[in-house]
């Protein structure tokens, strides 16, 4: 059957197949993000035909669709947990369809990414969820650590809740703990998988202005 319609950026097209408008004018060197004629199926199932589009850098796209039309599948393509079966997948200069999976993992330090629903360790406090990428990534030593890993929580506006457990923590303050892991290691992309989902408008308005800032600020691509 027919595939619900993607859009990136007020652009779209029919049967799941994604173009990306006068984004396709973005010169080579500002964009962060380029799929080229990108074609995948799972289990039979076409997800992207002929797939192409661009993410200019230190710019917000988003990418609107129905469930199940490809929008989290797209940003795991990007990651490289998904591979097309045709087309390439280029990441910051970086066909990562194309390199070996042990290649993948300087790539990946790159990148950040807040899921959906905040994906925190439920065993390990707030802190320690948001320190854990640098103690696993880095050789980082443990004082340099927390001092980065408190400057993010006091970017996100949770300064002195690092002691907290997940479990204790609101929605709004989930998602800002789970954001604040993400930029931990200062990436130059950064991915949201509807980062308001389940947030009431206050919080789901403040949410986006932090996001903004952080466009701002440290020129992320978002």
């Amino acid at each position: 059957g027919s595939l619900p319609a993607l859009h990136v950026s007020g652009y779209s097209t029919a049967r799941g197949v994604l173009l990306s408008g006068a984004m396709n004018a973005v010169a080579d060197e500002e964009t962060r993000v380029r799929l080229d004629d990108v074609h995948l199926s799972i289990r039979g199932r076409a997800i992207f035909r002929g797939l192409t589009c661009r993410f200019p850098r230190g710019k917000i796209s988003v990418i609107l669709g129905g469930s199940g039309a490809g929008k989290s599948t797209l940003l795991r393509m990007i990651g490289g947990l998904v591979r097309p079966q045709r087309g390439t997948v280029t990441v910051a200069g970086v066909e990562v369809n194309r390199i070996p999976e042990r290649d993948l993992f300087a790539v990946r330090q790159r990148l950040g990414m807040l899921f959906q629903h905040g994906a925190l360790l439920d065993s390990m406090s707030v802190f320690d969820n948001v320190a854990l990428p640098l103690r696993e990534h880095t050789e980082l030593d443990e004082n340099t650590v927390r001092i980065m890993s408190r400057l993010k929580l006091e970017v996100v506006n949770l300064g002195g809740f690092q002691d907290l457990m997940p479990s204790q923590l609101s929605g709004g303050m989930i998602k800002r703990a789970a954001l604040a892991r993400a930029i931990v290691m200062d990436p130059r992309l950064l991915f949201f998988d509807e980062p308001s989902a389940g947030l009431d408008p206050v919080v789901s308005a403040e949410l986006d202005e932090l996001i903004l800032r952080l466009r701002d600020a440290l020129r992320m691509t978002i």
